[in-house]
Protein backbone atom coordinates (compact mmCIF):
# COMPACT_ATOMS: atom_id res chain seq x y z
CA UNK A 1 0.00 0.00 0.00
CA UNK A 2 3.03 2.33 0.74
CA UNK A 3 4.25 2.00 -2.87
CA UNK A 4 0.57 2.59 -4.24
CA UNK A 5 0.04 5.82 -1.91
CA UNK A 6 2.57 6.25 0.23
CA UNK A 7 4.56 9.46 0.95
CA UNK A 8 7.79 10.42 1.19
CA UNK A 9 8.27 9.32 -1.75
CA UNK A 10 7.68 5.73 -1.74
CA UNK A 11 4.26 5.67 -3.51
CA UNK A 12 3.37 6.28 -6.85
CA UNK A 13 0.06 8.21 -5.77
CA UNK A 14 0.76 9.91 -2.54
CA UNK A 15 -3.05 10.92 -1.55
CA UNK A 16 -4.96 8.66 -2.87
CA UNK A 17 -7.56 6.95 -0.37
CA UNK A 18 -7.36 3.09 -0.02
CA UNK A 19 -9.47 0.18 1.79
CA UNK A 20 -8.18 -3.31 2.04
CA UNK A 21 -9.05 -6.37 2.87
CA UNK A 22 -7.44 -9.16 4.67
CA UNK A 23 -7.20 -12.26 1.96
CA UNK A 24 -4.36 -14.20 3.86
CA UNK A 25 -5.08 -15.11 7.59
CA UNK A 26 -1.74 -16.52 7.26
CA UNK A 27 0.79 -17.34 4.99
CA UNK A 28 -1.66 -18.76 2.78
CA UNK A 29 -4.41 -17.61 1.47
CA UNK A 30 -7.92 -19.50 1.28
CA UNK A 31 -10.46 -19.31 -1.80
CA UNK A 32 -13.09 -18.66 0.63
CA UNK A 33 -11.23 -16.02 2.32
CA UNK A 34 -10.45 -14.15 -1.21
CA UNK A 35 -13.34 -14.80 -3.07
CA UNK A 36 -14.78 -12.68 0.60
CA UNK A 37 -12.55 -9.84 -0.39
CA UNK A 38 -13.42 -9.95 -3.86
CA UNK A 39 -16.81 -9.70 -3.01
CA UNK A 40 -16.16 -7.35 -0.60
CA UNK A 41 -13.88 -4.99 -3.02
CA UNK A 42 -16.79 -4.78 -5.16
CA UNK A 43 -19.18 -3.51 -2.76
CA UNK A 44 -17.66 -2.63 0.45
CA UNK A 45 -19.33 -3.12 3.85
CA UNK A 46 -18.87 -2.70 7.69
CA UNK A 47 -16.75 -4.63 9.45
CA UNK A 48 -19.11 -6.95 10.48
CA UNK A 49 -20.53 -7.72 6.75
CA UNK A 50 -23.40 -4.65 7.13
CA UNK A 51 -23.92 -1.79 5.86
CA UNK A 52 -23.02 -2.31 1.98
CA UNK A 53 -22.22 0.32 -0.17
CA UNK A 54 -21.48 -0.29 -3.35
CA UNK A 55 -20.39 3.43 -4.26
CA UNK A 56 -17.65 3.29 -1.75
CA UNK A 57 -15.80 0.54 -4.01
CA UNK A 58 -12.24 1.11 -5.63
CA UNK A 59 -11.58 2.30 -8.70
CA UNK A 60 -8.00 -0.21 -9.21
CA UNK A 61 -7.45 -3.24 -6.53
CA UNK A 62 -3.98 -4.55 -6.24
CA UNK A 63 -3.18 -8.34 -5.79
CA UNK A 64 0.14 -9.45 -4.52
CA UNK A 65 -1.15 -12.55 -4.47
CA UNK A 66 -1.41 -15.87 -6.72
CA UNK A 67 -0.50 -19.59 -7.41
CA UNK A 68 -0.85 -22.67 -9.81
CA UNK A 69 -1.22 -21.82 -13.60
CA UNK A 70 -4.27 -21.97 -16.32
CA UNK A 71 -6.28 -21.84 -12.97
CA UNK A 72 -9.36 -19.93 -13.69
CA UNK A 73 -10.93 -19.76 -10.56
CA UNK A 74 -10.58 -16.43 -9.57
CA UNK A 75 -12.20 -15.27 -13.13
CA UNK A 76 -16.19 -14.77 -11.86
CA UNK A 77 -14.82 -12.05 -9.16
CA UNK A 78 -12.53 -10.44 -11.55
CA UNK A 79 -15.55 -10.27 -14.17
CA UNK A 80 -17.05 -8.58 -11.34
CA UNK A 81 -15.04 -6.22 -10.32
CA UNK A 82 -14.57 -5.33 -14.77
CA UNK A 83 -18.31 -5.01 -14.76
CA UNK A 84 -18.60 -2.39 -11.59
CA UNK A 85 -15.86 -0.02 -13.21
CA UNK A 86 -12.65 -1.00 -10.89
CA UNK A 87 -9.39 -2.62 -12.97
CA UNK A 88 -7.56 -5.78 -11.56
CA UNK A 89 -4.20 -5.27 -11.17
CA UNK A 90 -2.20 -8.86 -10.70
CA UNK A 91 1.28 -9.92 -9.91
CA UNK A 92 2.67 -11.98 -11.95
CA UNK A 93 4.70 -14.69 -9.68
CA UNK A 94 7.96 -15.44 -8.32
CA UNK A 95 8.58 -18.85 -10.36
CA UNK A 96 11.57 -17.44 -12.97
CA UNK A 97 13.62 -17.30 -14.55
CA UNK A 98 12.57 -20.17 -16.89
CA UNK A 99 9.96 -19.40 -19.48
CA UNK A 100 5.75 -20.71 -19.21
CA UNK A 101 5.92 -19.76 -15.25
CA UNK A 102 3.42 -17.05 -15.12
CA UNK A 103 1.44 -17.58 -12.49
CA UNK A 104 -2.70 -17.15 -11.70
CA UNK A 105 -4.45 -15.18 -11.36
CA UNK A 106 -2.18 -12.69 -13.27
CA UNK A 107 -2.20 -15.53 -16.48
CA UNK A 108 -5.95 -14.59 -16.86
CA UNK A 109 -6.87 -12.17 -20.22
CA UNK A 110 -9.30 -10.39 -17.54
CA UNK A 111 -6.47 -8.59 -15.51
CA UNK A 112 -3.00 -6.91 -15.75
CA UNK A 113 -0.20 -8.82 -14.92
CA UNK A 114 2.81 -7.28 -13.74
CA UNK A 115 6.43 -8.37 -14.15
CA UNK A 116 9.26 -7.41 -12.22
CA UNK A 117 12.21 -5.54 -13.30
CA UNK A 118 15.94 -4.39 -11.84
CA UNK A 119 17.63 -1.07 -11.27
CA UNK A 120 19.29 -1.44 -14.51
CA UNK A 121 16.09 -2.34 -16.74
CA UNK A 122 16.41 -5.86 -16.62
CA UNK A 123 14.24 -8.47 -15.78
CA UNK A 124 14.54 -9.72 -12.16
CA UNK A 125 16.07 -13.26 -12.17
CA UNK A 126 12.57 -14.27 -9.67
CA UNK A 127 9.79 -12.99 -12.48
CA UNK A 128 7.69 -15.13 -13.86
CA UNK A 129 7.87 -15.32 -17.45
CA UNK A 130 5.13 -16.03 -20.07
CA UNK A 131 4.06 -17.85 -22.70
CA UNK A 132 0.70 -18.55 -20.15
CA UNK A 133 -0.54 -22.21 -20.57
CA UNK A 134 -2.88 -21.25 -23.28
CA UNK A 135 -0.25 -19.18 -24.73
CA UNK A 136 -1.02 -15.61 -24.27
CA UNK A 137 1.92 -13.06 -23.90
CA UNK A 138 2.47 -12.33 -19.78
CA UNK A 139 3.34 -10.45 -18.22
CA UNK A 140 1.15 -7.46 -19.74
CA UNK A 141 3.58 -5.15 -18.41
CA UNK A 142 6.81 -4.55 -15.84
CA UNK A 143 7.44 -2.54 -12.89
CA UNK A 144 10.14 -1.99 -10.23
CA UNK A 145 10.32 -5.08 -8.20
CA UNK A 146 13.67 -5.79 -7.04
CA UNK A 147 15.02 -4.00 -3.92
CA UNK A 148 12.19 -1.68 -3.59
CA UNK A 149 11.98 0.46 -0.10
CA UNK A 150 7.96 0.79 0.97
CA UNK A 151 6.31 1.00 4.20
CA UNK A 152 6.56 -2.25 7.12
CA UNK A 153 3.57 -3.78 9.21
CA UNK A 154 5.82 -3.82 12.46
CA UNK A 155 5.02 -0.49 13.10
CA UNK A 156 3.67 3.22 11.74
CA UNK A 157 7.38 4.43 11.01
CA UNK A 158 8.86 1.26 9.63
CA UNK A 159 9.99 0.60 6.07
CA UNK A 160 11.77 -2.25 4.45
CA UNK A 161 13.20 -3.29 1.74
CA UNK A 162 12.22 -6.50 -0.37
CA UNK A 163 12.05 -7.84 -3.93
CA UNK A 164 9.02 -9.64 -6.00
CA UNK A 165 6.47 -9.24 -8.40
CA UNK A 166 4.51 -8.37 -5.05
CA UNK A 167 6.63 -5.03 -5.35
CA UNK A 168 5.89 -4.10 -8.84
CA UNK A 169 2.15 -4.60 -9.09
CA UNK A 170 1.40 -1.74 -6.53
CA UNK A 171 3.56 0.66 -8.90
CA UNK A 172 1.20 -0.66 -11.74
CA UNK A 173 -1.66 0.21 -9.60
CA UNK A 174 -0.61 3.22 -8.04
CA UNK A 175 -0.01 4.41 -12.00
CA UNK A 176 -3.88 3.51 -12.38
CA UNK A 177 -5.08 5.66 -9.91
CA UNK A 178 -3.03 8.52 -11.25
CA UNK A 179 -4.51 8.25 -14.70
CA UNK A 180 -8.08 7.76 -13.12
CA UNK A 181 -6.86 10.84 -11.17
CA UNK A 182 -6.85 12.80 -14.37
CA UNK A 183 -10.09 11.93 -16.07
CA UNK A 184 -12.21 9.23 -14.17
CA UNK A 185 -14.32 8.09 -16.52
CA UNK A 186 -11.31 5.99 -17.75
CA UNK A 187 -12.14 2.71 -18.80
CA UNK A 188 -10.10 -0.78 -18.46
CA UNK A 189 -9.19 -0.56 -21.89
CA UNK A 190 -8.58 3.03 -21.78
CA UNK A 191 -6.22 2.56 -18.58
CA UNK A 192 -4.54 -0.31 -20.22
CA UNK A 193 -3.59 1.05 -23.69
CA UNK A 194 -2.04 4.29 -21.80
CA UNK A 195 0.25 1.86 -19.43
CA UNK A 196 1.39 -0.39 -22.08
CA UNK A 197 1.52 2.28 -24.93
CA UNK A 198 4.03 4.42 -22.84
CA UNK A 199 6.21 2.04 -21.56
CA UNK A 200 9.89 2.04 -22.05
CA UNK A 201 11.32 -0.35 -24.15
CA UNK A 202 15.52 0.32 -24.42
CA UNK A 203 15.27 -2.83 -21.79
CA UNK A 204 18.68 -5.04 -20.96
CA UNK A 205 18.49 -7.65 -23.24
CA UNK A 206 17.21 -11.17 -21.89
CA UNK A 207 15.78 -14.75 -23.47
CA UNK A 208 13.72 -15.23 -25.57
CA UNK A 209 10.45 -17.37 -24.48
CA UNK A 210 7.59 -18.50 -26.95
CA UNK A 211 9.22 -17.63 -30.19
CA UNK A 212 9.16 -13.73 -28.78
CA UNK A 213 12.77 -11.81 -28.75
CA UNK A 214 13.00 -9.13 -25.86
CA UNK A 215 13.59 -6.86 -28.09
CA UNK A 216 9.98 -6.81 -29.98
CA UNK A 217 7.21 -5.82 -27.99
CA UNK A 218 5.02 -7.37 -26.54
CA UNK A 219 6.99 -10.42 -24.94
CA UNK A 220 7.10 -12.84 -22.66
CA UNK A 221 9.96 -11.19 -20.82
CA UNK A 222 8.85 -7.78 -20.17
CA UNK A 223 5.32 -7.97 -22.07
CA UNK A 224 4.86 -4.25 -23.57
CA UNK A 225 7.79 -2.77 -21.74
CA UNK A 226 8.51 -1.21 -18.43
CA UNK A 227 6.46 1.36 -16.98
CA UNK A 228 6.72 4.68 -17.55
CA UNK A 229 4.12 6.80 -14.93
CA UNK A 230 5.23 10.33 -16.94
CA UNK A 231 4.59 9.36 -19.99
CA UNK A 232 1.63 7.11 -18.92
CA UNK A 233 -0.11 10.25 -17.26
CA UNK A 234 1.04 13.16 -20.35
CA UNK A 235 -0.11 10.84 -22.35
CA UNK A 236 -3.87 10.49 -20.75
CA UNK A 237 -3.52 14.99 -20.20
CA UNK A 238 -2.94 15.18 -23.92
CA UNK A 239 -5.88 12.79 -25.37
CA UNK A 240 -8.78 13.13 -22.68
Amino acid sequence: MGTIAGSGGIGVAPGAQWISCRGCSTSSCTENALNACGEFITCPTDADGSGADCSQAPDVCSNSWGGGQGDNWYNPIVSAWRAAGIVPVFAQGNSGPSCGTANSPGDSDLVIGVGATTANDGVASFSSLGPSTSGAIKPDISAPGQNVRSAWYTGDSAYNTISGTSMACPHIAGMTALLLSRNPNLTYDQVRDLLKDNTDRDLASANTCGGTPPTEFPNNIYGFGRANARKSLAAAISRF
